[in-house]
Order: C-alpha cells, then structure tokens, then sequence
C-alpha cells in the first residue's frame, strides 16, 4: 500500500514539474499578436487633466489593427513607461505604448516593436481623440 501512495506521489510530482517547465518556457518563448476582426477597440487616457474613455471608428479601428497584427511578443524589460492609463484595447487585450514615444508597446506581459512610421500613426490616432504622447502625468 505504501509503495502504491509513493507511486502517485511521484506521479503527481513529475507532472506538476513538466506542467511547471511547460509555464515558463511558454512565458519566455515570443507569441505572435493576433486580433480578432469583430473585436471593437477603445482608447484609454486618463490623467489628472483628461479622462478619455472611447471607442474608435472603424477606420481608426482598422488601421490599429493592422499595426499590431502579426508582430511578435517578446519578453523584455524596457525603462519606456507603460500603463493602462493610456492604452487601447481590443476586447480583453491591452495595448502600452511606450509613455516616452519609443516604438515599443506593451502587451500583456510582453512588447512589441513597431517602426518610427507606426508609431506617428499611433500618435496621431491617440491625438485624434485628445489623448497626447509622451505622457507622465497619469493618476
């Protein structure tokens, strides 16, 4: 009887070890981002002088999307600044950019690079709705 518990025992271990490894090389290793077409984005800029909460328009839509899609994730720690405060999102995936208007966005857990171009038509989009970078003055 005893050997049989020490039999599961080590089951139980060995999988909660390969579930373990499995975690964190799915954690480190890069994703691709990819958007649902249906989902609907809005943008987010709260500070101590604006609260902007918005749904963009299809082409703003659009065009955000097509930025985003298809690039790869990867796990780093840059020092740019991302928050909440001033991102969009597409259902329940969050987009940074970075508060100092470096190409970087924060998804997630992970970021992404866009190009210098990408980033003015970010800006650009954000300013459409009154949301302005760089940014630091968030609640």
């Amino acid at each position: 009887m005893k050997n049989k518990r020490k039999d599961i025992l080590y089951i139980a271990v060995g999988v909660a070890f390969v579930f373990a490894v499995f975690l964190v090389v799915s954690y480190f290793l890069p994703s691709t981002v990819g958007i649902s077409e249906h989902a609907d984005a809005k943008i987010k800029y709260v500070t101590e002088d604006k609260n902007i909460e918005v749904t963009l328009d299809d082409s703003d839509c659009d065009e955000l999307r097509r930025i985003f899609n298809g690039k790869t994730a990867y796990h780093d720690s840059p020092s740019c600044g991302f928050t909440e405060s001033a991102s969009v999102s597409f259902g329940n995936q969050i987009f940074m950019p970075a508060c100092d208007g470096d190409g970087i966005i924060k998804v997630g857990s992970k970021y992404i690079t866009i190009s210098e171009k990408e980033r003015d038509k970010v800006d650009k989009i954000f300013a459409k709705y009154g949301a302005a970078f760089p940014c630091f003055n968030f609640l």
